[in-house]
């Protein structure tokens, strides 16, 4: 009788270990690709909803004679109790409240997809899928007594790098809490917290929305980061006063 030669069906160990091989390779070449692809594609949606926050503040602002929104036109006073900081209130009216009439589906332009603080910093019942990603820079908030609200868009000497709305904050549409931006480099309103300094959102930068409507992505020490209004370091990146440096916090005319 011939016995029968034919291998065996299946696979060896070593093929296996071959196969598994070959497969963590692969993942070690193609995650950090699909992962910036996704950073990327992400970047790019905020980028969207800025242009799109732009092109209704442009609107707002031909509607009111030239007229940047208040940043809160009911700002409550941050010594009093309840102050609904982190929270919507119908006593509130921020300046993506008023942007609401300009924008369909404005609470998801709102949020940026890659906003990566915790819930912990949000308010009451809110969740990472609705917090507002953006605040407006103080230095569009004409002074008025001991509050900022509204300036003319016409009196800023160079709207191409003044800086209008950056990436901050995860409260709800409507909280005063991170509504107002002082600084490009702030993420919420916790000064000394961590994550006031750190640069979230977008690869170590942010995207700006300027005051001419254009939208840049920016890493840090670039672009407004390096932004030095004083001329010694202290204030790099700011974006708080009216006016012109050394008054104020907009870029000059070069």
């Amino acid at each position: 009788m011939i016995r029968s030669m034919r291998r065996p069906s299946g696979f060896t160990v070593l093929e296996l270990l071959v196969a598994i091989g070959i497969i963590v390779v692969l993942s070690a070449i193609l995650l950090p690709v699909l992962a910036a692809a996704r950073n990327n594609a992400r970047k790019v949606e905020c980028i969207s909803h800025l242009h799109n926050i732009g092109r209704a503040m442009g609107l707002y602002i031909s509607d009111h004679y030239g007229y940047f929104p208040p940043w809160c036109s009911t700002h409550p006073d941050p010594n009093a109790a309840p102050t609904p900081k982190n929270a919507p209130d119908p006593a509130i009216r921020t300046w993506d409240m008023c942007m609401s009439d300009y924008l369909e589906k404005w609470e998801e332009v709102m949020r940026c997809p890659n906003n990566p603080l915790p819930q912990a910093v949000m308010g009451p019942g809110s969740s990472r899928e609705l917090a507002r990603a953006y605040a407006l820079a103080r230095q569009t908030q004409r002074p008025r007594g001991v509050n900022f609200y509204g300036g003319y868009k016409a009196l800023i000497p160079n709207p191409s790098e003044t800086v209008m709305i950056f990436e901050k904050g995860a409260n709800l549409p409507g909280s005063w809490g991170d509504a107002l931006g002082e600084n490009v480099y702030q993420s919420h309103n916790s000064k000394g917290q961590p994550g006031y300094s750190e640069l979230p959102f977008h690869s170590g930068g942010k995207n700006i929305l300027y005051v001419d409507g254009n939208v840049k992505w920016h890493v840090a020490d670039t672009g407004p980061f390096a932004w030095d209004p004083k001329g010694d370091g202290s204030r790099k990146g700011a974006c708080e006063l009216w006016g012109v440096a050394p008054t104020g916090d907009w870029p000059p005319l070069r």
